[in-house]
């Protein structure tokens, strides 16, 4: 099982599994997920790869490109380390996911390859993966995405490809796309929590 925490166990709302960036940890997100979800189960993993001085959720090339067979892998152990958490009644719901750029490609693959285990899913500054093969249906799930115009670590293109592919295996997209750089906002904070309070109120 992943190294991982779990804030407000004992809440009866539906979870969020918040997906740390590269070169971070399970502590990362934490107040963003205070923020964001106050009131719902927050399982912070932390990434199996080390990378930079922290983690990642998957590797990549010298090159900076995405490691596609690495990351397989990891998607498919991630699905056992939820599966392990169903088993513990650590979530006894399906989580909604949560992810900030690594986090982010890595919350999209796992909605992609296996849909029947997560509610929906809010990226933050994603970077599409090409999986190959067939487009999993998705089923009207919610996705929010947070892209930003001035990323330096994104092309403006990134964003859109992840809504074109999600969009086309038929989840309810939204798109926000902000002035501002790799780093989440203010605004873009409140409004991925008025997203969460919306299509996943209890």
């Amino acid at each position: 099982m992943l190294h991982h925490v779990i804030r407000r166990a004992g809440s009866s709302k539906r979870p969020a599994i918040f997906l740390h960036g590269s070169g971070q940890d399970e502590t990362t997100l934490e107040t963003l997920a205070a923020q964001v979800a106050p009131d719902r189960p927050a399982i912070l993993p932390r990434g199996s790869v080390m990378w930079e001085d922290g983690h990642a959720f998957f590797r990549r090339h010298p090159d900076r490109s995405l490691d596609l067979d690495d990351l397989a892998q990891q998607v498919a152990a991630f699905q056992i380390f939820v599966a392990s958490l169903k088993r513990a009644r650590s979530v006894t719901r399906q989580p909604v996911l949560v992810g900030y750029s690594n986090g982010a490609i890595m919350a999209e693959s796992l909605l992609r390859t296996a849909p029947e285990q997560f509610a929906g899913a809010a990226l933050i500054r994603p970077l599409s993966p090409d999986l190959g093969g067939a487009e999993a249906a998705l089923a009207q799930k919610p996705v929010l995405i947070l892209a930003a115009t001035e990323d330096e670590r994104r092309a403006r293109a990134d964003a859109e490809t992840s809504r074109e592919r999600l969009t086309r295996a038929g989840a309810m997209v939204e798109f926000i796309e902000s002035p501002v750089g790799h780093t989440l906002s203010d605004g873009e904070t409140e409004s991925l929590a008025d997203w969460l309070n919306t299509h996943f109120p209890d």
